[in-house]
Parts: C-alpha cells; structure tokens; sequence
C-alpha cells in the first residue's frame, strides 16, 4: 500500500501543535501518542458529562449521538493505521506471536469479529492491489466491516481471474463499498454478481456440495433440561433464505393498532419471541397438511381422565380438564397444550368407570374437513381477531364451543385464529357469535 503524504510528513518531519497558546515542536512519535490520550481523557470526561444526559434537550441528544459517531469514526481510522504499520514493520512475528493475537493483547475492548476485520485489513494492506480498499477505509468511505467484507469475498476470486482483472475487481469493489446509496443489501448483489461472473462453475458446484455437507442439525440443551436449544446450519443458500422469509414475514410482524384497540392488550413480545412464533406457525402447518390447507391432525394425543372429574367438569363449566395427554411418541402435554390441540389435534378421550374400566373411546372424524377449511377460508379470510393480518394458510380451525362439551363440527362453530390467539383466546375461555357473515368474539 502506497503511504499518504500525511504519513511521510509524519514520518520525516517535526511538526509543530501549540499547547496554553505556545507553539512547540515535537517528533511524530510524541505528537500522535499524545494526541490519543488527549483524546481518551477527553473521551473520560465525555463519558462522566453524559451521566447528566436526563437534562439535555431531545435536540442535544440528537447532536451528542452524531458527536460519537464521528469521534468513534476518527479513532476506528487510527487504529486501522496503527495497526497497518505494526504488520508491516513484523512487530507480532519479533514477539513470537500471530498478528491476531498480538493485535488481541494490544486491543482488548475489539470483539472477535472486529478483531478479525482488523487482522484481514492489516494483512490487506500490505499488497499495492488492495490499497483502494485499505484507503476506502482510511478516508471514512467505508466501515472496517464492509471492507473486510469485499476482501473475503475477494479473495475467493482471486485464483480464478488474472492480476489485471484481479485488480479491476478490487476497484469496482472498493467504489461500490464507499458508494453512500449503496445499502447492504445492494452490496451483496453486487457481491453475487461478482461471484457469478468470475468463478468457474465448477467451483460453484464444488462449494455447493461442500456446504451442502455442512447441513446439520443438533440439540444443544444444558445438562438439567431447564433450557432446551436446537441449532440448525443451512447446508443450502435457498434454504437460509426460505427461513429468513419466514423471520421477517408478517407472520413475525408486532401487532397492529387495531389488533391492540380490539383486544386491549400490548403486543409485548420481543422481536426474538416473534420470530420464534412465526417459525413455529409454519413448522405446525407443515405439520398439520399440504396443499395450504391443513386438513391432518397435528398430533394424536391419548387423554386418560377419571369418569367422575368430567363429569364434575362438565357440570361446573369452564376450568381446565384435569390430567395430562400423552402423544403417540409417549411425550406428555400439559392440561392447557391439550385443550387447545384438541381443536385440530386427533384427540383420543380415555374415560374411565369404576376401576379403570374404558367406557368411551370418544369420536375421531371432527377434524375441519378440506371442503370446510375452503369456506372458512372465504368467510374469515384469515384470524378473526380485529386488527390480525395472519391469512387464512396459517391458521387453526378453533372450535367456539369446544368439541368435548359438545361443540359440533360445523361452519357455524369455527372460527379461524392465527397460533397466538388461538393460545389467547383458550388462556380466557372466550366465547364468539359466528354467522355467515363473519365472527365477533366477544372480550371481556
């Protein structure tokens, strides 16, 4: 890389600051270590005014976030520089270290993926070639992470294009990553043609098949069971992105306005808890049917409850039903899991008389049959509850009156609702009016 001219003055001259209004003069050395603990203990008393930030105006506010930005700016930039003449002059290679560590040991407040950035920037940087991207970084034109993002991407092509063209490549990179109305996801077109354009097919098959092995999925709870995890690596791009589309699909949206106005309560999931409803949405309709509409039961569930409990039950209304289901699998579902499965799930009531004798096996076909999920689908368009936009496709057939107490399976007994109120509207026993126009639950 090609040194500025501000780094040879730096380098070959003194230069001259002024300190209480006096001019003096100093070696390059002490002027840029002095300026950067001029700047940390302006930086302490920045950080010791701002615990008065409950006094300032909303407009100073505004001003001292901009006034950080830019002092974090100006020192992301020197340290790339430091950093830069540090791997050129071999200091981590004279201690015994790699550059990633020792830049580790000297910047400890860098987490990994910065720290890396750096050390790939570092290393950029001493090949002529990548001095545009280097310099992108150095003028304020683009951020250490994107650089280091075309320099990955970069290198990739590098063995499969000449020098020439190599250097082509860095400089439409290095200009399209300093372009201001070039947003990430613009940079990534750019990134894919790129990637299109100069690698061999056969390098683009070879790395399909090599990600394509890398598809995995695994547990990873703690010891105890007190939280459970799955983690999945996408062994495919268009996967990735089929459940990146359901992470940011309306299905993982707040609720809206009129959703809140028609059932009194705030939306108060965090985006995380979201995604993980919308992804849950999907996965339960995947397994529930095909074609959109589901039209299989979700789950078989074995429910073994005492004669003499139901009939108390059913007697006094309301309240949860006893006991636990079991799935087919020999998993149990708690009381609550079951009374809402049981709108849609294959539902199996054990009764039992005098000593543990089966009195009923209950009724299987009350499932929503594909004929009626089509009409309710066109009457409901999609959840009943006011303000929702879940479409029809994702969601639970809800049986208004429940099927245990008699409910029957008609259109004038469901109602459609997406997982979350479905799950709602069984936490406070709601009840609707359902005609031919629609349903109107009624919230108390």
């Amino acid at each position: 890389m090609e040194r500025s001219w501000t780094g040879e003055v730096l380098r070959t001259t003194q230069v001259e600051v002024r300190e209480g209004g006096l001019p003096t003069s100093r070696m390059p050395g002490e002027w840029v270590v002095g300026c950067l603990r001029q700047a940390g203990r302006e930086a302490t008393f920045a950080d010791l005014a701002t615990q008065e930030a409950g006094r300032l105006q909303e407009a100073e506010l505004r001003s001292g976030l901009e006034a950080v930005s830019t002092v974090a700016s100006a020192l992301q930039r020197a340290r790339v520089r430091l950093a830069c003449e540090a791997r050129q002059r071999g200091l981590h290679s004279t201690e015994g270290m790699s550059l990633a560590d020792w830049l580790a040991l000297r910047c400890p407040d860098l987490a990994k993926p910065v720290l890396h950035d750096l050390v790939r920037m570092a290393q950029a940087g001493q090949e002529q070639v990548h001095a545009p991207l280097v310099d992108g970084v150095l003028t304020g034109g683009m951020s250490l992470e994107r650089a280091a993002k075309l320099h990955r991407v970069l290198a990739r092509i590098r063995r499969a294009v000449s020098p020439e063209e190599y250097g082509q490549a860095v400089d439409l990179m290095a200009s399209a990553g300093c372009n201001p109305d070039l947003d990430d996801r613009k940079i990534d077109l750019i990134i894919a043609k790129l990637l299109q354009e100069c690698l061999p097919e056969k390098k683009h098959e070879e790395r399909r098949r090599a990600q394509h092995e890398l598809r995995d999925v695994h547990e990873s709870s703690l010891a105890d069971g007190t939280v459970r995890r799955i983690i999945m690596t996408f062994g495919d791009d268009a996967d990735y992105q089929a459940v990146k589309a359901i992470l940011t699909s309306p299905l993982a949206a707040p609720a809206s306005r009129e959703e809140v106005e028609a059932t009194g309560e705030e939306d108060r999931r965090t985006p995380g808890q979201r995604r993980y409803d919308a992804l849950m949405t999907v996965l339960r309709r995947g397994v529930a049917g095909s074609k959109g509409q589901p039209t299989t039961a979700k789950a078989t569930l074995i429910v073994t409850l005492d004669l003499e409990t139901l009939r108390r039950q059913l007697s006094e209304g309301g309240g949860q039903l006893p006991g636990c289901g079991a799935t087919i699998a020999g998993a149990t579902v708690s009381a609550e899991s079951i009374r809402r499965l049981a709108c849609e799930a294959d539902l199996i009531p054990m009764v039992l008389g005098g000593p543990s004798e089966v009195v009923d096996q209950g009724r299987r076909h009350r499932l929503v049959t594909p004929g009626q999920r089509v009409r309710l689908a066109v009457r409901d368009k999609g959840c009943t509850i006011p303000g929702c936009t879940v479409p029809a496709t994702w969601c639970d057939a809800h049986h208004v009156i429940p099927w245990a107490r008699g409910g029957r399976s008609d259109l004038s007994n469901y109602a459609l609702l997406c997982p979350r109120h479905h799950t709602w509207v069984h936490e406070r026993e709601l009840t609707a009016t359902v005609d031919e126009h629609g349903v109107t639950w009624h919230v108390r």
